[in-house]
């Protein structure tokens, strides 16, 4: 049975008060780093270097295996966001928007003062 305008804003509304909770900053925080994962593979599918593909730099080939290496250190991922410091370049406006959210969790997680980025604007 289809669900009416009311359930489905009901619904709406829960969820809402769920993402606005404490609770669910965990979950939004995971949600926060796939994407930070996902804008640094679409960099890393773009040549690196001089052209240089980036497989040959870094040996990941495979998402697999680049989220592995982000993995094996509780510092790596910090560190992959942070080397797009101070402008994003190469980027795109919603890639440096991921990025730049782990940026801020990373920072608040640390204790450390909140930063302005200037972020290109959305394509």
């Amino acid at each position: 049975m289809a669900l009416t305008n009311a359930e489905r804003q009901r619904r709406y509304r829960q969820k809402l008060k769920a993402r606005a909770s404490p609770d669910g900053v965990g979950e939004l925080a995971r949600i926060a780093m796939e994407r930070a994962v996902q804008a640094l593979w679409a960099f890393h599918q773009r040549p690196g270097p001089g052209g240089i593909d980036w497989a040959l730099i870094d040996g990941c080939t495979t998402l697999e295996q680049y989220r592995s290496e982000l993995e094996r250190s509780p510092g790596n991922l910090s560190q992959a966001v942070r080397a797009f410091l101070p402008d994003f370049s190469g980027l795109t406006a919603a890639e440096a928007r991921a990025v730049a959210l782990v940026i801020e969790l990373s920072d608040a997680l640390r204790m450390a003062p909140p930063r302005q980025f200037s972020l290109p604007a959305l394509d």
